[in-house]
């Protein structure tokens, strides 16, 4: 292990394996000023993966979240490090699917699969990652209502 696998290590138990109870602060600490989030067609920056993203997925989560990381390898420069890992979580009571009214009360999430491509600045904090994963919504079994909400609203 390196101290950027280390550094990747700490953002993925830190957020995808602390749910609900994320160290904002400790995270924040991991990331760049100019950091950047892409997974498929969503981008984000630092301000808003720490204020609205990860809070409104700690907001769907009873008890703590599990995460256990399969793979860290980073390239010779270290300056990037893949990485595959799984995420398990439960949803809490009256949880409701993000941007819709779709409930999704006491579902569960297991094995929900993550591959990224972590950049390191040079200061050793995280710059970019670009990442992809499993989608949530067919793993929850609401991806037909989830799509029908989107229909209507789209149409207003």
């Amino acid at each position: 292990m390196n101290s950027c696998e280390d550094t990747v290590r700490a953002y993925i138990l830190g957020t995808h394996g602390s749910l609900p109870n994320i160290n904002y602060e400790e995270v924040g600490n991991l990331l760049s000023d100019d950091f950047a989030f892409s997974n498929e067609e969503q981008h984000h920056d630092k301000h808003a993966l720490l204020v609205y993203v990860f809070p409104g997925w700690s907001s769907i989560v009873e008890g703590r979240s599990e995460a256990r990381i399969h793979t860290l390898c980073s390239d010779s420069s270290n300056s990037v490090v893949l990485a595959h890992w799984e995420t398990d979580y439960d949803c809490r009571d009256g949880a409701i699917w993000y941007g819709t009214d779709v409930d999704i009360s006491k579902k569960i999430v297991r094995k929900f699969q993550v591959f990224a491509s972590f950049t390191i600045a040079s200061d050793g904090k995280i710059k970019k990652i670009v990442q992809r994963s499993d989608t949530v919504v067919k793993l929850l079994g609401i991806e037909k209502e989830v799509q029908a909400y989107r229909n209507n609203h789209s149409a207003k």
